[in-house]
């Protein structure tokens, strides 16, 4: 039997519309009432954690990346979420949040799985009636916990895909020195996890560092670690699996590396929608407005966000009207806000302006795609004053958003909106 279907949304909370309006990044608000789509690659997280719960553990290990403001972060948001709602004391399961600086060290990821397993447990004990049985898991948790943490004082470094830690003895006040692996390492804590299982989510896995005792955690987080039930899910930039396969990610499934893209009218309208819903923007021409928005967004996550914004200034301006006339006014400011989301993405990138007004062209001449060979020789007398290789000058174009690589031919890159092309393509050059 399947399980997680995706979380009902949260309640808008009095005075919330102030708030929302007034937030500029979407991936700061937390999780949206109106989050919509993205029904296949939850479909692929939901699937894996199935696997996970029948017990098979290792290589299940999950990337989903995507241009700035594909929605990532809101769609990791919505993962964790479902893995709340599905957890019970019989069954704790738990999100763990790490950051991507972390994996260098077993021991930093597992007191994050400690402490995550730690508040999954006292969360459960507010909800569920059955607090003796709840606090007596917690109690032993935290037995292992403070075991765990009496030789905390570590110094990690990679020797041979080992970790080396030195432990302060408290009796003659010296130091003593440790190897072990980080397979050990887990391997050491794995009773604590015992019926339990864990979901590792790193966001900004673009980030990754890249050494020996990355490859040594990440590779336990993909094998999986015998008596630990756990599966890993990497959420960032377009270049995130490259960056991990360099941390020998080996052998991910292709059905579990997912780059996010556009979304279709419909999930366009219909986060739209919800958003209309859930401030009660109401009014004979609804149906129109939200259309309009809809095609506006491109379906693009972070202009459906800007768009809807738009509108709702535009609505609460004039007293939550949705008269025809003003429906303009929004659609103005929409465009307004995605020139400025465009002008952001193009100060962020290293190059010159002309370089990626170049590119757009050719990419347009060129059914919207852009080969390895054409980059390097679009960008070749900017990168010689500069000083950058093809790769480095790739790599900032991909983290800044104007370009993504293409999923159906590898070496293959487009800009990721067609307005943003279009915006490229207009500038006055």
């Amino acid at each position: 039997m399947d399980i997680m279907p995706f979380p009902k949304p949260p309640p808008v909370a009095p005075n919330s519309l102030e708030i929302w309006l007034g937030d500029t990044d979407r991936a700061e608000v937390g999780r949206e009432a109106f989050f919509r789509g993205r029904d296949h690659e939850y479909g692929v997280f939901q699937n894996a954690l199935n696997m996970l719960m029948y017990g098979r553990v290792g290589g299940g290990t999950m990337i989903f990346q995507g241009a700035p403001g594909a929605g990532k972060t809101a769609l990791m948001q919505e993962c964790m979420e479902a893995v709340r709602q599905h957890s019970t004391p019989q069954e704790p399961w738990i999100p763990v949040l790490v950051r991507p600086d972390m994996l260098g060290s077993a021991p930093a990821v597992i007191e994050a799985m400690m402490e995550a397993t730690k508040q999954e447990l006292e969360r459960l004990d507010r909800v569920f009636p059955s607090r003796v049985y709840i606090l007596r898991k917690l109690k032993n948790l935290l037995r292992g916990f403070s075991s765990f943490l009496s030789s905390r004082n570590y110094n990690v470094g990679a020797r041979a895909g080992e970790i080396e830690i030195s432990a302060q003895s408290e009796l003659r006040n010296t130091q003593k020195s440790l190897n072990i692996s980080a397979e050990a390492a887990f391997r050491n804590t794995a009773s604590i996890f015992n019926n339990k299982h864990l979901v590792i989510f790193v966001d900004e896995a673009q980030n990754t560092p890249i050494s020996e005792s990355t490859k040594a955690v990440v590779s336990c987080l993909h094998e999986g670690v015998q008596g630990i039930s756990l599966i890993a899910a990497f959420f960032g930039l377009s270049d995130t699996e490259g960056v991990l396969r360099q941390c020998d990610l080996s052998r991910p499934l292709r059905d579990r590396i997912l780059t996010l893209e556009t979304m279709s009218q419909e999930e366009a309208a219909s986060a739209i929608q919800g958003v209309f819903d859930a401030y009660e923007f109401n009014g004979p021409d609804q149906a129109t407005w939200v259309d309009e928005l809809a095609r506006l967004s491109q379906g693009w996550p972070q202009h459906i966000n800007s768009v809807a914004v738009a509108a709702g200034q535009v609505i609460q301006k004039n007293g939550g009207s949705l008269q025809s006339d003003l429906l303009q006014q929004a659609v103005e400011l929409g465009k307004e806000k995605k020139k400025q989301y465009y002008y952001t993405r193009l100060k962020a990138c290293s190059g010159r302006v002309w370089v990626y007004k170049e590119l757009a062209k050719v990419a347009g001449d060129s059914n919207g795609l852009l080969s390895w060979d054409e980059i390097d020789n679009i960008s070749e007398r900017m990168r010689n004053k500069m000083g950058l290789s093809t790769n480095d000058f790739l790599t900032d174009a991909l983290h800044a958003g104007v370009l993504m690589e293409s999923k159906s031919l590898p070496d293959y890159y487009k800009v990721p909106i067609p307005s943003f092309g279009d915006y490229l393509r207009e500038l006055p050059l």
